[in-house]
């Protein structure tokens, strides 16, 4: 799960996360830190097309843990809509500074793809580099769509290897997809596609000069080594950013409002808390509504978004709004933005959210449409299920389920709670998931990670059922 206090700007229906190098490092070091599983993905230009015309890497993206610009034309456009990016964070820059914080702190990295000369020569300037590191595995498997690959054999071999860093270098999409569609299966800290940057490490491909790098022209570098394979991607990018990129600007820029902070007001209307927003939505007020909003979902309640006073929606508030609906999606709550006026409907559609969120022409319409909620769960008598003793009541839970758990307990140690409260019902529960359903290992993984977990202020109770 995301972290709400980070900054993200949406573009082309993904949230980026705006840090810099030094920040995306604090970040990736407390994700290790903190255990479970952690995705990272680094976006450039290929990534944003090809997921408009593919949900499933959209989808993906969004879920991501962490999203880095890779890409200066990303940057660029950031700052023409008002909310700049930091800086590029570019996966080839990022890998060999992940191996040298491997290093010093002894995490083991395990080099999944590629071809098996790059893999071996990248693991060997790792270690020449940095005698410390510990590569604890490699494996190349034989290229295949991502359908018929032995997935099994995979990830037996991860497994075995115990890494804390997995890169994976399967190349766009299909390493994001590979990660996603076993994130229930992996216990690696630090999950994260890296494309051709073993083939950098390796030395089998070079990277463009430093100067053309600063001034977004290492595709054309990059298309000159190998054309017949990256001419037509390059080409059809170039035609994506006049498009796409140029319609999110201008919707951007033609909002009728001024960009100073607006005032939300809040209020509960049966299951649902309604939110009003007048005026701007801009960074100021980002950070208390996300805190507010995630109260009111952690509480049980569904969401309402009123915008029909709303005169500007920046790039960093519908990042905000994107990680809401996550976070609503997964605790099973609804979230909806209602109100909207043509200006700003057209800065949702040019932002590719069109489907990202439901939306309704006033508040009472989204209200009539939340479906009511559904009645507990009751165990099935296949023996695959197990109690949790959640705030005084035994809840059932499936074992597929437990990661879900641990993620949502994550959030509200994030947000609200205090982690000897967490610990103590989240300890209490453990012992009663007998070794057939979690192995010891996994129990350890999950509250030794827990106990890493940062809080700032205590919670009433646990929502339960969600």
């Amino acid at each position: 799960m995301r972290d709400s206090k980070k900054n993200r700007v949406a573009i082309l229906g993904v949230p980026i996360d705006n840090l810099s190098m030094e920040d995306a490092m604090q970040e990736i070091g407390d994700q290790i830190a903190e255990g479970g599983f952690h995705q990272v993905a680094t976006a450039n230009v290929d990534f944003l097309i090809k997921s408009i015309h593919d949900e499933e890497l959209h989808e993906n993206l969004c879920r991501c843990d962490l999203v880095l610009p890779d890409g200066m034309p990303l940057v660029w456009a950031s700052r023409l809509m008002g909310t700049a990016l930091k800086e590029r964070v570019a996966g080839a820059d990022l890998v060999p500074k992940l191996v040298e914080m491997a290093a010093a702190r002894g995490y083991r990295i395990f080099l999944l793809g590629a071809e098996e000369e790059s893999s071996a020569r990248a693991a060997a300037w790792m270690e020449r580099c940095y005698p410390d590191v510990r590569v604890v595995g490699r494996y190349c498997p034989e290229f295949r769509p991502l359908d018929q690959m032995d997935h099994e054999e995979i990830l037996r071999r991860v497994e075995e290897a115990r890494p804390d860093i997995l890169l994976v270098a399967f190349g766009n999409p299909k390493q994001e997809k590979w990660l996603a569609m076993h994130r229930h299966r992996l216990t690696v800290p630090l999950c994260m596609g890296v494309g051709a940057s073993l083939d950098f490490l390796s030395g089998k491909v070079s990277r463009a000069p430093e100067w053309m790098q600063a001034h977004g022209l290492e595709w054309l570098y990059r298309m000159g080594q190998e054309p017949g394979r990256l001419a037509k991607r390059y080409v059809g990018n170039a035609l994506g950013v006049l498009c796409y990129f140029t319609l999110q600007i201008a919707a951007t820029a033609a909002q009728a409002g001024s960009r100073s902070s607006g005032i939300v007001k809040k209020e509960v209307v049966g299951a649902a808390t309604v939110f009003r927003i007048d005026g701007s939505c801009t960074r100021s007020l980002l950070s208390s509504l996300e805190s507010d909003v995630c109260d009111a979902i952690f509480s049980g309640s569904h969401v309402v978004l009123d915008l029909s006073d709303t005169i500007y929606l920046g790039p960093d508030a519908l990042g905000a709004l994107m990680h809401l609906v996550n976070i609503a999606r997964q605790w099973k709550r609804e979230m909806w933005l209602t109100g909207l006026r043509p200006f700003l409907k057209r800065v949702v559609y040019a932002t590719q959210l069109r489907d990202q969120f439901r939306m309704a022409p006033k508040v009472a319409d989204a209200l009539r449409r939340i479906e009511p909620d559904t009645a507990a769960l009751t165990p099935s008598p296949d023996g695959n299920w197990a109690y949790c003793r959640i705030g005084g009541r035994m809840i059932p839970i499936h074992p597929y389920e437990l990661q879900d758990l641990y993620r949502q307990m994550k959030i509200l140690l994030q947000h609200k709670m205090s982690r000897e409260q967490v610990l103590a019902q989240f300890s209490a529960a453990m012992p009663m998931l007998s070794p057939e359903m979690v192995s010891a290992g996994d129990r350890q993984d999950l509250l030794r990670a827990s106990r890493g977990f940062k809080t700032s202020h205590l919670a009433q109770k646990i929502p339960v059922g969600h």
